[in-house]
């Protein structure tokens, strides 16, 4: 072992019960800061989205993202793999624009801009980077699916505005 390295050894913890874990897991994650997104696609009756504090670069090279739906998402039920997806990366000013995706089982196109993209999907009036792809794996994961999304276009956003974050139940700008 190099004399830079140094073995740590613990001892394995004690298990906590599920109920208490998953309490804990959602307390420690409410306190850690994550960018907002809403993901939209076009389901058999029309368009679906939600916001998603979930987002995560896997991949530069192909370029992948991830998100995770909660298994009773209506816009869960409309993705397949293969399935034309937009993620758009929210800037501070359309935090409202969250709140009104956040709602579950809401009819959130109703009163809001949008147009099909070229492939089909609902592609919000944003001012943030836009991301184009499509659902390139969907794994379960528990009480949630990871969705593996293949991105192939990128619509470049406002690089100086605000960014909006979640955390502790609220919605936060930070400066970029």
């Amino acid at each position: 072992m190099s004399d830079k390295l140094r073995r740590v050894t613990t001892s394995n913890p004690t298990p906590t019960p599920a109920h208490e874990l998953a309490n804990d897991l959602a307390t420690a994650f409410r306190g850690h800061p994550a960018g907002v997104a809403i993901l939209t696609t076009m389901g058999v009756p029309g368009p679906e989205g939600l916001t998603v504090s979930s987002l995560a670069s896997v991949s530069v090279v192909p370029a992948v993202v991830s998100v995770s739906l909660g298994h009773d998402s209506t816009t869960l039920a409309a993705l397949t793999e293969g399935s034309r997806v937009i993620v758009h990366m929210l800037d501070a000013d359309r935090a409202g624009l969250a709140d009104d995706f956040a709602v579950p089982g809401a009819d959130h196109f109703a009163g809001i801009a949008w147009r099909p993209s070229a492939e089909g999907a609902p592609r919000l009036e944003t001012p943030g980077f836009v991301l184009h792809g499509f659902v390139q794996s969907m794994t379960d994961t528990g009480s949630a699916t990871l969705i593996a999304v293949t991105i192939d276009r990128i619509e470049a956003g406002n690089c100086h505005a605000p960014g909006l974050v979640r955390m502790a139940r609220g919605w936060y700008e930070i400066p970029r």
